[in-house]
C-alpha cells in the first residue's frame, strides 16, 4: 500500500486540490492520501474562510483518507516553518511514502539543488543577500536576486513552498520522496474565476459578496421562510460539486469569514497592549511593535474607521510585505509565543498532531498509524493532558484558544454558535 502525504490549507477546497489528489492516485499509484491541514488560521496570517471541520469534510469527500491538524504556531508561520511542521508530522505518522505538492515546476532535482544551497549557504550567496537587504529589498526579493540562476523557482509562492518542503525533508533526514505535480489553471495570486481558479480568487468573490455585512440568523433565511440565502453561483464551476453543496448549506450561517472580521479585536489589542508585550509574540520585534502602535494611533487621530486590512496596507513598505505584517498582527491577536524553535533558534519537529477526520474504510491506514506513529496523536481534546508531553501541551492549548477565537468571530457575524473544539470528535465519512 502506497501512501501519499499532502500539506494544505484547503482555504477553501477547490478543483486544483481535487486534481492534486487524483494525480497522486492515478499518476503515482497512491492507494491512500494523508493530509496535514492548518486549522482556524492560515500561513498568510488570516482567518480561514470556512470552519475547520467543514474543510475536513470537503477533503474526505474528495479523496483524502485521513486529515491531521498542523498546530497554530506552525500553521501561521513563515513558509519555512509551515513546511517543516507539516513534513515533520507526515514523517512521524510512520506511513508516508511520498509528499505530493502543486508547483509551477516539476523539476524536483533542480529544487533539491536549490534546497541544498539554502541549507548550506555559500559566502558569496550570503554577501549578495546581505547587500540586497541593506538596499532595502524584502527578504524574498533579496534572496531571489542573490540566486539569479534560480530566480524562476523563487518567483512563485508554490515553488517556494515546494523548496521548503524539500528542505524540511532533508533537515529531518526523512525517507519521504518529494514529488511535484504541475499546477493546472490560474496562478496563486490570480483573481479570475475559472475551472481551476486559485483559492485567492474564490475568497475574493466571497469577500465581495459579504462586503463587511453582519448577518443574524433571521437574515440568513429568506424573510423567515427558512429558505437558505443564495450562494454565489459563480463559485459553482471552481469547486467540486460536493464542496459547492457544503458551501451552499453553511452560507451566511458560519461562512464566509474574512480578515476584516478580526478588525475590532485587532484594534483592541493595539489599544490595550504595550510595545513590550507585542514585541514578545511570534514574528514580532521591538521596532515592529512600535510601528504597529504608532500606525494605529495615526489611524485613530484621522477619525477613519479601523479595518485590519487597511491597517496592514498602511504598514506595508518595500521591506515589509503584506503577509509579513498580517502574520505578525495575527500573532499579537492570538497572544502567540513562538513554539516552533528551541532556545538556540533551531526548528523543532512538531511534537504532536490531532486527528481531525478519516474515512470509515481507511481502518487499515489508521491501524498502521497507531502502530508506527512516533508522536502523540490527539483523538479527543479531553485526552490531551494525558497523552501530550509538557512541551506539546502549551502548543495544543494555543491551538484550542485560536479555534475558540474563530468560533467567536463566526458567532458574532452570523449569530451561529458552533460546537467548542474541545467537544468535537474526528469527522468520519
Amino acid at each position: 500500500m502506497k501512501t501519499a502525504g499532502i500539506i494544505a490549507e484547503f482555504n477553501p477546497f477547490h478543483n486544483g486540490h481535487a486534481h492534486l489528489i487524483r494525480q497522486a492516485k492515478e499518476r503515482l499509484g497512491a492507494d491512500r492520501i494523508v493530509v496535514v491541514m492548518s486549522g482556524a488560521f492560515t500561513q498568510r496570517g488570516e482567518i480561514s474562510v470556512m470552519y475547520k471541520y467543514d474543510r475536513v469534510k470537503s477533503a474526505l469527500l474528495c479523496g483524502a483518507d485521513a486529515v491531521f491538524e498542523l498546530p497554530v504556531s506552525y500553521s501561521t508561520a513563515t513558509a519555512e516553518v509551515f513546511a517543516f511542521g507539516g513534513v515533520s508530522i507526515l514523517d512521524a505518522l510512520g506511513c508516508t511514502d511520498c509528499l505530493v505538492f502543486g508547483a509551477e515546476s516539476e523539476d524536483t532535482g533542480r529544487m533539491e539543488s536549490l534546497a541544498d544551497i539554502l541549507l548550506a549557504p555559500t559566502p558569496d550567496y550570503l554577501d549578495k543577500l546581505e547587500e540586497g537587504l541593506k538596499e532595502g529589498l524584502s527578504y524574498p526579493a533579496a534572496r531571489s536576486r542573490a540566486l539569479p540562476g534560480y530566480s524562476d523557482l523563487l518567483s512563485s509562492p508554490n515553488n517556494i513552498l515546494a523548496i521548503e518542503y524539500i528542505k524540511a525533508i532533508k533537515r529531518i533526514g526523512s525517507d519521504i520522496s518529494p514529488i511535484a505535480i504541475p499546477r493546472t489553471g490560474k496562478g496563486y495570486h490570480d483573481t479570475e474565476l475559472s475551472e481551476y481558479a486559485s483559492a485567492e480568487a474564490i475568497r475574493s468573490v466571497l469577500k465581495a459578496d459579504s462586503a463587511d455585512e453582519r448577518y443574524t440568523k433571521a437574515d440568513s433565511a429568506d424573510a423567515g421562510t427558512g429558505k437558505a440565502a443564495a450562494f454565489p453561483d459563480a463559485i459553482r464551476g471552481c469547486v467540486p460539486d460536493v464542496v459547492f453543496d457544503i458551501m451552499s448549506t453553511i452560507y451566511k450561517k458560519t461562512f464566509p469569514i474574512s480578515q476584516d472580521d478580526l478588525s475590532a479585536i485587532a484594534e483592541y489589542v493595539l489599544l490595550t497592549r504595550s510595545s513590550e508585550e507585542l514585541a514578545g509574540y511570534q514574528d514580532m520585534n521591538p521596532d515592529l511593535a512600535n510601528r504597529f502602535i504608532n500606525t494605529a494611533a495615526g489611524i485613530r487621530s484621522s477619525e477613519k474607521p479601523f479595518s485590519l486590512s487597511g491597517f496592514i496596507g498602511q504598514m506595508r513598505t518595500k521591506e515589509l510585505t503584506y503577509t509579513r505584517i498580517s502574520r505578525a498582527m495575527l500573532h499579537c491577536i492570538l497572544a502567540l509565543k513562538d513554539m516552533t524553535r528551541d532556545s538556540e533558534g533551531c526548528l523543532i519537529p512538531c511534537p504532536y498532531t490531532r486527528l481531525l477526520g478519516f474515512k470509515s474504510e481507511a481502518s487499515e491506514l489508521m491501524h498502521t498509524i497507531a502502530a508506527h506513529a512516533s508522536i502523540p496523536i490527539v483523538n479527543k481534546a479531553a485526552d490531551a493532558p494525558s497523552v501530550l508531553t509538557s512541551d506539546a501541551l502549551p502548543l495544543f492549548d494555543a491551538t484550542i484558544r485560536s479555534d475558540r477565537l474563530a468560533d467567536m468571530i463566526i458567532s458574532q457575524k452570523y449569530g451561529t454558535r458552533v460546537t467548542d473544539g474541545c467537544r468535537i470528535s474526528p469527522v468520519i465519512i
